[in-house]
């Protein structure tokens, strides 16, 4: 306690917001590997209407706790290294500012992993395909399509809607015919 006397009012405030900023940074971190994290979104000081990747999903309890953690930790680390105190406040609070941009860029990264790249057929209405086999006349049967969506080709059972569509040709698909069939015709 005489050592945290004796320091400097800054000081002392750069010590007071590092330990209680790491304490809940603690907390934050062992609540989210036991599945209890639940993030809340802060006032963004009337801005309704912007979605959670726009400016209000930035100011979020975590982001605030790792601003704190940063200024805090900062200001401790740089009091040698920087004689000037409003300089030290200044790299105190970009170095706040980086941890949350850190942070940010970190949870998006993370939740692209959680994006559903699963194809629904119906995605492929309105796309121009491959005839990969022959497409019979309507009601002689099916041929095959490829489809590009989205980056990924695929192969779907095709009927057509007029005539005979040749392999090597390409085809409209014009809807989808339950789950795994589509209706084409020849472009």
């Amino acid at each position: 306690m005489e050592a945290y006397n004796a320091l400097e009012p800054a000081q002392k405030i750069f010590w007071m917001v590092a330990i209680i900023a790491s304490i809940v940074f603690v907390i934050q971190t062992i609540m989210t590997f036991i599945g209890l994290d639940h993030d809340t979104d802060l006032d963004a000081g009337g801005l309704d209407g912007v979605d959670a990747d726009g400016v209000s999903g930035f100011f979020t309890l975590k982001n605030l706790v790792n601003f704190l953690l940063g200024y805090g930790w900062a200001g401790i680390c740089f009091k040698n290294v920087i004689s000037s105190p409003a300089w030290l406040q200044a790299a105190a609070v970009g170095v706040g500012v980086a941890f949350v941009i850190i942070w940010v860029i970190i949870v998006r990264q993370v939740m692209k992993l959680g994006v559903d790249k699963t194809f629904h057929i119906e995605e492929s209405v309105g796309a121009v395909a491959d005839v990969y086999l022959r497409i019979p006349a309507p009601g002689d049967g099916k041929g095959k399509v490829q489809v590009s969506v989205r980056g990924s080709v695929h192969e779907l059972d095709a009927v057509s809607a007029n005539d005979e569509i040749p392999t090597g040709a390409k085809a409209k698909i014009l809807r989808t015919i339950g789950t795994d069939t589509v209706e084409v015709e020849k472009v």
